[in-house]
């Protein structure tokens, strides 16, 4: 593939990506927005947050999306890994090639925020005493006691809509255009999905807003990369989506 994002370009979206970073830390830790939503999806005389257990937030958006997008992955995994003499004639070599960077960035963002959870010891929000749970509230990014063990922080479900943003780099160097609406489609798709597990408790808006952040990370990683030889293989000359 030949190189298509200059060293300015490259830049300028890395320096847009530390901006964000900075602007979700100042958000998470020295404003009170996060506690301020849930504020307002939690109804306080009723003890509980208004859309919990509602069935399109708790089962469709949660539970029916989540093995739906996982079905679509494990199609575009059989896909990407097909023989050559089991490859159908619309699958180019190179479609197929950038196939495989969007399931494997599916796997690392959804492995990089499964980690993170498990390392980070922020509860979720119908966890903390401030809507009916047991455990301390602090913000995002702040110090905490050892003991604590949330287990909630980055947002999880939003990694499974938010790896479809990947998909742009089908329609790279070609297409830019379609290949910025495709990025721009999967990252709402996914704040989508965060957002509805806001409306239910589950995380507040750093949560989410540090996945999204991540699957930028990983893309530009790769946009880097490529820009510089990523897709450089041997099917660099074949037909592009």
């Amino acid at each position: 593939m030949e190189r298509w994002l200059t060293n300015k370009g490259l830049a300028w979206l890395w320096l847009l990506l530390g901006v964000s970073a900075i602007g979700i830390f100042a958000m998470a830790n020295y404003t009170m927005l996060d506690l301020t939503l849930a504020d307002r999806m939690f109804d306080f005389s009723r003890g509980q947050f208004t859309y919990q257990h509602a069935f399109f937030y708790d089962t469709v958006m949660h539970s029916y999306i989540k093995h739906l997008l996982l079905s679509v992955w494990l199609v575009l995994l059989v896909l990407a890994m097909l023989p050559t003499g089991f490859r159908p004639s619309w699958l180019s070599s190179a479609q197929q090639y950038r196939l495989r960077w969007v399931t494997a960035l599916a796997v690392v963002h959804s492995g990089l925020v499964s980690w993170l959870k498990h390392q980070m010891p922020h509860a979720c929000p119908w966890d903390i005493t401030r809507y009916g749970g047991t455990s301390d509230w602090f913000p995002a990014f702040a110090a905490h006691t050892p003991q604590m063990n949330g287990h909630c922080f980055p947002a999880g479900h939003a990694s499974s809509g938010l790896w479809l943003s990947a998909l742009c780099l089908c329609w790279l160097p070609q297409h830019p255009r379609k290949a910025l609406l495709m990025a721009v489609a999967g990252l709402a798709a996914g704040f989508a999905l965060g957002w509805c597990q806001q409306l239910r408790g589950a995380h507040f808006l750093s949560h989410t807003l540090t996945s999204l952040w991540l699957m930028c990370a990983l893309l530009l990683c790769v946009l880097s990369f490529s820009s510089n030889g990523y897709a450089s293989s041997p099917y660099s000359k074949s037909s592009y989506v």
